[in-house]
């Protein structure tokens, strides 16, 4: 049998003992790392690789175009005062801050929800068990079991979104940090640019 086939035939049969939450869980999954995504992209594309070499001092480094290129142009047009270069970088510098920070928290709210919700989905399926075993028909080892399974599921399910969901916070707290650093160093060196022209 086809292995594909297979995984896809356990990961529906899993799906349908998870109960009416896992629905819920798998939107919050999607939604989340749709923005922890979304964030790492931004990152990854602004903040330079190896923060120690750049920006390089030739003014020629910005000419490329990007995000870089748009905050040297914005802190740097049409004056030559450092007073209002540093005013300009302030403005760039927190409203950066303020974007990340609100999508940071955003996200792990959303993280938060999903073991939550995994642990709503375990009372419910406690609560099926219990009503399972007060029954006197043919069918009550069926709900037990259902309702076991229900509970186990949806807490796994949960689990396996927040966890890598608040590792991969970690990393863009990280991207954040080296991001801001760059700012610094742009406004540092953009100063000194005026200060000293050539």
């Amino acid at each position: 049998m086809n292995p594909l086939v297979e995984f896809f035939r356990d990961a529906t049969n899993v799906w349908d003992k998870g109960g009416a939450l896992m629905p819920v869980i798998g939107v919050l999954s999607l939604y989340a790392y749709y923005i922890a995504f979304d964030l790492w992209i931004r990152l990854q594309t602004v903040t330079p690789k190896d923060l120690k070499s750049f920006p390089r001092e030739q003014w020629g480094a910005f000419t490329g175009g990007g995000r870089v290129d748009r905050i040297m142009r914005y802190c740097l047009a049409n004056h030559d005062e450092p007073n209002e270069t540093k005013r300009r970088f302030n403005l760039v510098r927190s409203g950066e801050s303020s974007f990340l920070n609100r999508r940071i928290r955003f996200l792990y709210i959303l993280s938060s929800a999903a073991p939550l919700i995994g642990l709503l989905g375990t009372v419910i399926g406690m609560l099926q068990t219990f009503n399972g075993l007060s029954m006197q028909d043919s069918n009550k080892a069926d709900l037990v079991a259902s309702g076991i399974s229900q509970a186990l599921i949806t807490t796994q399910a949960g689990l396996l979104v927040a966890i890598p969901a608040v590792a991969f916070i970690h990393l863009l707290q990280r991207k954040k940090k080296n991001w801001i650093q760059c700012i610094n160093r742009l406004e540092s060196l953009s100063i000194r640019q005026i200060r000293v022209p050539n």
